[in-house]
């Protein structure tokens, strides 16, 4: 199997993600970097390669954003989803009819309801501490359903220049129900050896790499480990690390089955997503208030007051 060890990779992990976390810890406490209040969610952080943080946004802050989304069809073209409905894997402009089957991306850009769940100050607080940063949000996954992920970990699919230098948060945006495919993964799986592909880094290429022997690898690699599903409650947040085997639960239910819920990827405000070295016009960013910053792939940034409309070729 093509996995080696962190020190020859030649990556550099975040120091939650180090051999020496433990003492890193400590040092950071001793010096007050790391409040009390912090600590043992941080160390549950770096031993597990995950934290929960319960009930965390508020109702009123998620009521808000999912009337948005329910309501994003009044504002045709100014969105890009997924296009599953029609079979194709690309991604399309929004239309003007009432739809809660398609995946949303980057909705931060133009729903401050969605800025307010994704930048919580629970989530920012949390990350400013793992990424020693202000965080970058620079990719926003809002589904409706489960599109059934396959078994993966982040970097082969979600990249930066520092690929380890990554995190992401799952919002619950209504309680979900067993059988409608939610959220698993393998407990202390982000302490494997790092999977590296075909041409040497963690990023997945459909040209050289074979998926199916990807996710029978991490399979193979992840038993005995413990398999937990996310039975989360509206408001919940699960918050994971860069390297932490995930999936969506296969779904028992009708693939209309609604399962309400908001991804975001991030990376220290220090680094930059993969694509800004192909997207040079999207390479801005745009920032909220003192808490940290957000980039696009399919928007322009900064953007003026109010909603913009997205460019890229569909």
């Amino acid at each position: 199997m093509p996995f080696v060890s962190l020190q020859d990779s030649g990556l550099t992990p975040l120091w939650t993600d180090r051999p020496d976390v433990g003492a890193g810890l400590r040092a950071r406490f001793a010096s007050g970097a790391v409040p009390p209040e912090d600590l043992n969610d941080l160390m549950h952080f770096a031993e597990h390669g995950w934290i929960v943080f319960p009930g965390a946004i508020e109702t009123k802050l998620v009521d808000a954003f999912v009337a948005d989304i329910q309501r994003h069809h009044e504002h045709p073209g100014l969105f890009v989803t997924t296009d599953h409905k029609r079979g194709r894997s690309g991604p399309r402009l929004s239309g003007d009819a009432p739809d809660r089957f398609e995946s949303l991306f980057d909705l931060y850009v133009n729903f401050p309801s969605s800025r307010a769940v994704c930048m919580h100050p629970r989530i920012v607080r949390f990350l400013r501490h793992v990424f020693e940063a202000p965080p970058l949000a620079f990719q926003q996954l809002l589904f409706q359903r489960s599109n059934g992920h396959g078994i993966h970990q982040d970097p082969s699919v979600v990249a930066v220049e520092e690929p380890l230098w990554l995190a992401a948060s799952w919002v619950a945006l209504q309680d979900i129900v067993e059988g409608s495919g939610e959220l698993a993964f393998f407990d202390r799986s982000h302490k494997l050896p790092q999977y590296m592909f075909a041409d040497g880094t963690k990023r997945f290429d459909p040209k050289k790499d074979s998926r199916t022997e990807y996710e029978a690898a991490l399979a193979e690699a992840c038993k005995g480990m413990k398999y937990e599903r996310f039975m989360a409650k509206k408001g919940d947040v699960f918050v994971w690390a860069a390297d932490l085997v995930h999936q969506s639960h296969p779904r028992t239910m009708a693939e209309d089955t609604p399962r309400l819920s908001c991804v975001t990827h991030y990376c220290p405000a220090t680094t930059v997503p993969f694509w800004n070295r192909f997207h040079p016009d999207k390479t801005g960013r745009m920032p909220h208030g003192d808490a940290g910053e957000l980039a696009s792939l399919y928007y322009p940034l900064p953007k003026p007051e109010g909603m913009i409309a997205p460019v890229w070729k569909f």
